[in-house]
């Protein structure tokens, strides 16, 4: 997929790396840690705020606009966001909990098992969904919406995501990518944001690896004249 809804893939990517991390961690928890415990928790509780953020942008902006033309199309996709958050991450908090509470022995390692078991399953339904999404929803949305359609559906559902929730994203996405996926992020921005916003932008991301940035600006040389004026 190119142009107005590009961003979208590299949020899909971003998903997919962070739920594969999370059946790595859950296995490799050390359930006696509480330290271990809490970052597990906080990283999926952040996690579970950009899933939901990004779910909600999809669900009054992009969906209506597919089943204005496709009835029946989009339902499917809402019913996976609604079936997921209650039956995986609702049973990811259930067993973050228990395994706060629990003393040891028996009942913190039934937390830990349900907890892996439920980033396992995490993990696919994520996958699913996103091929889904990838395979049959955005071909359609390119293939049907005209270029001024697509740039009106990508700015309104931006504009639904509060600027400093969409600096972690963007901040997010970029530290797991690899280079070309850089580069490709940073023109799309390049392309779509005004001065002003991505002038900010890319000085976070510039912060964020400063000997990645270099490489960056060598094959982005607007960058580097950019940040020079």
């Amino acid at each position: 997929m190119s142009g107005p809804m590009q961003m979208y893939l590299y949020v899909h990517d971003a998903i997919l790396r962070e739920v594969a991390y999370f059946e790595t961690a859950a296995r490799e928890l050390n359930w006696d840690s509480a330290e271990e415990v809490a970052e597990f928790a906080d990283r999926m509780s952040w996690f579970h705020k950009i899933a939901k953020t990004h779910e909600h942008t999809e669900e009054e902006v992009l969906f209506p606009a597919l089943e204005a033309r496709f009835r029946f199309v989009a339902e499917s996709y809402a019913f996976d966001h609604d079936d997921y958050d209650a039956h995986v991450f609702g049973e990811i908090d259930h067993a973050i909990a228990g395994l706060t509470r629990a003393e040891r022995g028996g009942e913190r390692r039934d937390g830990a098992e349900l907890l892996y078991r439920q980033s396992v399953a995490l993990h696919e339904h994520m996958r699913l969904h996103i091929a889904k999404e990838n395979e049959l929803l955005l071909p359609k949305l390119e293939a049907e919406f005209d270029l001024a359609e697509q740039v009106e559906l990508a700015g309104a559902m931006a504009g639904m995501v509060e600027p400093p929730l969409m600096a972690q994203l963007v901040s997010w996405m970029y530290r797991g990518q690899g280079i070309q996926d850089r580069e490709g992020m940073i023109r799309f921005l390049m392309q779509v944001l005004p001065e002003e916003p991505l002038t900010a932008m890319t000085g976070m991301l510039a912060g964020t690896d400063a000997e990645a940035w270099k490489e960056m600006q060598h094959r982005i040389p607007e960058l580097e004249a950019a940040e020079a004026e």
